[in-house]
């Protein structure tokens, strides 16, 4: 953070106060909300700047694209550093059994729906046909899933498959 800043790169880390329990005794303190990780508002000059600064490992990517964080939500992180002892981290990545859809990887697999699984470390959505108590089990990674069902409601016209 303080490279980042001697260089004129405008950073933002946010924190939380913690409690850190020693041998001897508590001591509050403030540490980085997310661990491991910084916002910085910069353009391709200033991100390879960002990456050759010591202590800075690489920068976060989906689908080969820098991460970008819109310019609301770096205000709303920078509110919530008002009151740093009421914050907490809530992990949004699809939990077990929620309803998802595969948003990237091989177009064949986009816009399938199903429900998360995990198999041998993998993420797995599994495609339920409760008419016959069975499913289809897709291994992706993670970072292919969206929280939500967002695929198509009906390729049929609205007609139903029956089991024969």
């Amino acid at each position: 953070e303080h490279r980042l800043a001697e260089r004129r790169i405008d950073v933002l880390v946010p924190k939380k106060r913690e409690a850190r329990q020693w041998s001897d005794r508590t001591k509050e303190g403030e540490v980085p909300l997310f661990r491991n990780y910084l916002f910085a508002r910069v353009d391709e000059t200033d991100r390879l700047r960002v990456l050759r600064t010591s202590g800075v490992v690489r920068c976060v990517h989906f689908h080969g694209e820098p991460a970008r964080v819109r310019g609301e939500t770096i205000e709303q992180l920078k509110k919530t550093q008002r009151a740093p002892d009421r914050l907490s981290v809530v992990d949004l990545r699809p939990q077990r059994g929620e309803r998802v859809t595969i948003t990237d990887g091989p177009e064949s697999l986009r816009g399938l729906t199903g429900e998360v699984q995990e198999h041998r470390g993998q993420t797995a959505v599994l495609v339920r046909i409760d008419a016959i108590r069975q499913a289809v089990k897709v291994e992706v990674p993670g970072d292919w899933v969206t929280a939500g069902d967002e695929g198509p409601r009906s390729a049929d016209g609205g007609r139903r498959s029956v089991v024969c």
